[in-house]
């Protein structure tokens, strides 16, 4: 057996033994997120609520790893970090999910002009916005019992709004 081979196997074995964490954003998890999403759409899902669950889920992930990165190259970091995640994870899906609303802007043009923007981005930036707006419940709720906490409280909350949410955008849309 020629001496590189024989590294090889070696290197190989010993990676398949020792595994490590990688801790990577793929482009496998894009490719679930959507085939989650059209699942859901053909359910009857609503694209709304299919983004705002896509939203919470992807900043979530982006504001994990963020905190993963110890060395701190400039202010805000892990905030771009969370959003170059949450835009790397929610654009790709936009396209697969039917349904968009118009958006018109007076002034821009002779006539105005109308920006189309998917039902999907939409439901993400609010799903975004409720993961960010969680720790603030929760405090509030912290606040109202006195200083103390519910196990598992941030939990509940983030899913409580999660809940809340998506029922609304269900009922009014």
């Amino acid at each position: 057996m020629k001496r590189t081979t024989y590294y090889a196997l070696a290197a190989a074995a010993f990676g398949a033994g020792a595994p490590k964490l990688v801790l990577a954003h793929c482009p496998l998890c894009t490719v679930g997120a959507v085939a989650i999403g059209l699942g859901a759409y053909q359910l009857g899902v609503s694209t709304l609520s299919v983004g705002i669950a896509l939203g919470a889920a992807s900043l979530a992930l982006g504001m994990w790893m963020a905190k993963l990165v110890r060395v701190r190259y400039f202010r805000g970091q892990g905030l771009a970090i969370a959003f170059l995640v949450f835009v790397t994870t929610v654009v790709p899906v936009a396209p697969f999910l039917p349904g968009a609303r118009g958006l018109y802007l007076a002034g821009i043009g002779q006539y105005g002009t109308t920006l189309v923007i998917p039902n999907v981005l939409i439901g993400a930036v609010v799903g975004g916005l409720l993961v960010l707006g969680s720790p603030h419940a929760s405090r509030g709720l912290t606040r109202l019992r006195n200083g103390k906490h519910v196990p598992f409280q941030g939990v509940f909350v983030v899913l409580l709004l999660l809940a809340a949410g998506i029922a609304l955008v269900e009922v009014i849309a």
